[in-house]
């Protein structure tokens, strides 16, 4: 079937539930790699329609240059005033020197050698999530285990409570997915984001009166240009690590499974070596998933990218999902291969000042989880049809049930 690309609008919720997206992107990639795109009607009409770049060179080439391509605008593909885009995303939606000096806080935890007194932590939640499963003989793997897995390792890592773990998910997947029609719609975004803040604000105050060896005492304490950071901006601060850190590891680690269980031979690689197979198997998983699928520019200049003419003040959507697709960049690029090696996907980010800071944390977590669910479940078999979150921004799994024996 031929694919007209005139009646494709990345704005249309039922893009997102499409059969055919992957082929619809290769197109797009072929014939119009600068895609213009105005808002549908409906809550979001009254933005600014928006470049969307496809091609794997053109996404770097936007995402090395941050003089031309700023953040500060918002990395949001709709339209934000400045403070809201602090106040959903706190310094992702900042330029340089602003950016580089909040990011500078936490970079040194979120570093490899920073992550390593996680690394405990994580390797335990992995196996204490899949023993319970283990029991059962059948689970949804998306729910009962990918997903609280990072749940609790980034709440130990920041320092939330045990209370606020249920409801830091139940909003991380709204504000990050709430484009979904299931989880609200556009309208629910900015008060889950909002909620979130709140309760970052919250842990600030008693982070104050009491420090701990966390990631938010750290935060708390720390001087920006001879001033303490506020309350407020702590809490920001804690969003924007609770939303990245969750959702998008949970995402990779339950397609991880459906991966493996659509490609057996693949599942075997991994069983017969998980500790040889994990460090290229994470990468080509998080590349072929794309947990986040785009991020936005504003043009500060008149530019170009893929010949197209890009006037000043336009916003640019890096397409992630498409980019890692991209069969001028990667062979076979829909084959999920373990091994595959070189591949300098576009998961983390395109490069650049704002490359993923969880990106460390990711990569040490999720081969805990692989392994242990490899090691103690055997003879694996979906039980239902995978459903899928129909998000434009996270490529969300919402349910895996599947059936197994013990090992």
């Amino acid at each position: 079937m031929t694919i007209d690309i005139d009646k494709i609008n990345f704005t249309d919720p039922d893009f997102w539930q499409r059969k055919d997206r992957d082929e619809a992107f290769e197109a797009i990639r072929n014939e119009r790699p600068a895609f213009w795109n105005e808002f549908l009607p409906g809550p979001e009409e009254a933005s600014k329609g928006f470049w969307s770049v496809t091609r794997y060179d053109d996404i770097v080439k936007v995402s090395t240059d941050s003089k031309t391509f700023i953040s500060g605008k918002s990395t949001y593909i709709g339209d934000q005033t400045v403070e809201e885009a602090h106040e959903e995303g706190w310094f992702l939606n900042m330029d340089a020197p602003d950016h580089f000096k909040l990011r500078q806080i936490v970079s040194k935890a979120f570093s490899p050698q920073g992550i390593q007194k996680m690394r405990d932590a994580a390797e335990r939640y992995a196996n204490e999530l899949v023993a319970v499963a283990k029991e059962k003989g059948s689970c949804d793997f998306a729910t009962d285990v990918a997903q609280p897995f990072p749940v609790a390792v980034v709440c130990d890592f920041l320092g939330a409570p045990q209370e606020y773990r249920k409801r830091l998910h139940e909003l991380t997947l709204i504000a990050m997915a709430g484009d979904a029609k299931e989880l609200g719609g556009v309208e629910a975004i900015p008060g889950a984001f909002a909620e979130l803040n709140a309760m970052g604000a919250e842990l600030a105050k008693e982070r104050r009166r009491a420090p701990k060896d966390d990631i938010l005492s750290l935060i708390g304490a720390a001087e920006i240009d001879g001033r303490k950071l506020t309350d407020q901006e702590v809490g920001y601060f804690f969003q924007l690590l609770v939303t990245a850190g969750m959702e998008t590891t949970g995402t990779v680690g339950a397609h991880l499974m459906r991966l493996l269980l659509e490609n057996p031979d693949q599942m075997k690689i991994w069983m017969d070596d998980p500790s040889g197979t994990a460090p290229t198997g994470i990468e080509e998983a998080v590349r072929l998933v794309s947990p986040i699928m785009h991020m936005r520019r504003t043009a500060s200049v008149d530019a170009e990218v893929a010949g197209q003419k890009i006037a000043a003040g336009e916003k640019v959507v890096m397409w992630y999902y498409s980019g890692n697709r991209d069969e001028r960049q990667f062979k076979d690029p829909l084959k999920f291969d373990v091994l595959r090696s070189p591949n300098p996907h576009l998961g983390f980010g395109g490069g650049g000042r704002h490359t993923c800071l969880g990106a460390h944390l990711a990569r040490m977590e999720l081969p805990y989880l692989v392994a242990a669910a490899l090691r103690e479940l055997r003879a694996i078999e979906p039980s239902a049809p995978a459903k899928f979150v129909p998000s434009r921004f996270v490529n969300g799994i919402s349910s895996l049930p599947i059936i197994y024996k013990a090992a």
